[in-house]
């Protein structure tokens, strides 16, 4: 309780430190990605400097190569960090390891209603929902990190010329009534390149037909009749209404089909939206976009997908207590405008849905929205990377039309199935 009083002081007021906190380090190190990601960390940066008198140097790297600097440093046991944001694919290797420093058992972090709880269960080991890796079940839940970055996958469309989809049959009659390739102007457009992006795209409509990939027991359960109408459904159906070429199209060229005025629906992540769509230097379409939950399935569920990057300290770091308290400034209500006007993705429900932030940001409310839904993670296991690159290859070979639907889950699931045994997963 003094611990969180001391934070709660700290937070709401411009002094230069809180009492009762250890002397001020020289500086705090954050090991962070290079890219669009810290974007609004860099914007409020001067304003923790200004008032609270440490200074925070940001040390960033290329994605794959954070993960393995990170890794070093824990290996070693290192105290080369004092923060870090992490992609919240890292947390089962990172939580299961023991590498992080436990938020609430060490400062006795409270839960805010102002949060959503998805958010919370992203940062926690073991996950409180969904299969649990071997041997790691018996251990104390803990929370370990908590979201800067709230990257969350919803819906866009040409409010100027169709309805608000809610459901996919929506989106399908959304796309009738406008396609003309002659144009050219397509229906919907695909993020459909081999790996991780067509599966941050197909595994929305997945499990929004009913399909999983895995049982609470992690028996692969991918071989469903679900996930072959889904498969079928997004690489027949949505296809026929989409650009020629989109089985090699990333996050970029989908976007830019949007921004020019070429394609009327789509998924989409809030960095694409600010760099792009709703840019005013690059998109025609500014003011016609409308922004929505991902749509329902047969399976009668909204999935939209998570992608937050979390902030978490070391267990070497030798400035804990500063860290953390830079964790609660940093996620805090106050720091959170500036921090999204700065060009940081929010993730606090008062942010999302705050009126006057909604204008300047027209898809606040639909991130919101998916945050409630809740938002769908994937798979907690240290081997994700290997079962999105199985499925993401057979995705692909569907959607360009080398595999057909059934020929690319039988055989990711087959895959998929002996990866997992050979990982240990089962005996």
């Amino acid at each position: 309780m003094v611990v969180l009083l001391v934070g709660a002081l700290a937070v709401a007021s411009t002094a230069v430190a809180a009492p009762g906190l250890p002397p001020k380090p020289a500086k705090l190190t954050m090991a962070v990605v290079a890219g669009g990601e810290t974007k609004g960390l860099k914007a409020i940066l001067p304003m923790w400097e200004r008032e609270m008198g440490v200074k925070v140097e940001l040390v960033e790297f290329p994605y794959p190569t954070l993960y393995e600097k990170l890794v070093t440093a824990f290996q070693a046991n290192a105290p080369t960090f004092d923060l870090l944001i992490a992609d919240d694919p890292w947390m089962p290797k990172f939580g299961s390891e023991g590498w992080l420093v436990p938020l609430d058992q060490t400062f006795g972090y409270q839960r805010d209603p102002d949060i959503f709880p998805v958010v919370y269960d992203l940062g926690s080991w073991p996950p409180p929902r969904g299969p649990i890796p071997p041997g790691e079940a018996g251990k104390p839940r803990r929370l370990y990190a908590i979201t800067l970055v709230g990257n969350v996958e919803f819906f866009m469309y040409r409010k100027d010329l169709l309805p608000a989809p809610q459901t996919w049959d929506d989106v399908i009659a959304n796309a009738r009534k406008v396609h003309d390739p002659s144009k050219p102007f397509y229906g919907f457009v695909i993020r459909g390149a081999k790996g991780n992006p067509v599966i941050s795209e197909f595994t929305p409509v997945l499990l929004s037909f009913g399909a999983r990939i895995f049982d609470n027991n992690w028996r692969v359960v991918l071989n469903s009749k679900e996930a072959v109408d889904a498969l079928r459904f997004f690489a027949v159906e949505l296809k026929k209404y989409a650009p020629p070429g989109v089985a090699n199209y990333d996050a970029a060229e989908r976007a830019r089909e949007v921004a020019t005025g070429r394609a009327a629906q789509g998924f989409i992540w809030p960095a694409e939206i600010t760099d792009i769509v709703e840019n005013p230097a690059v998109s025609t379409v500014i003011g016609k976009m409308g922004y929505t939950l991902a749509p329902r399935g047969p399976g009668g569920k909204h999935a939209p997908l998570m992608g937050n990057w979390l902030l978490a300290i070391p267990k070497a770091s030798r400035n804990q207590r500063w860290a953390y308290e830079f964790i609660l400034w940093a996620t805090s209500a106050r720091v959170q405008r500036p921090y999204a006007l700065g060009g940081g993705i929010p993730f606090r429900r008062s942010i999302l849905q705050d009126a006057d932030l909604n204008r300047r940001f027209p898809f606040f409310k639909a991130m919101a929205d998916s945050l409630a839904a809740p938002a769908e993670w994937r798979p907690r296991t240290q081997e994700w990377f290997a079962v999105e690159a199985i499925l993401g290859t057979h995705v692909n070979a569907a959607l360009a039309g080398i595999e057909t639907p059934e020929e690319a889950i039988t055989k990711a699931a087959r895959e998929i199935e002996r990866h997992m045994k050979e990982a240990g997963y089962y005996r």
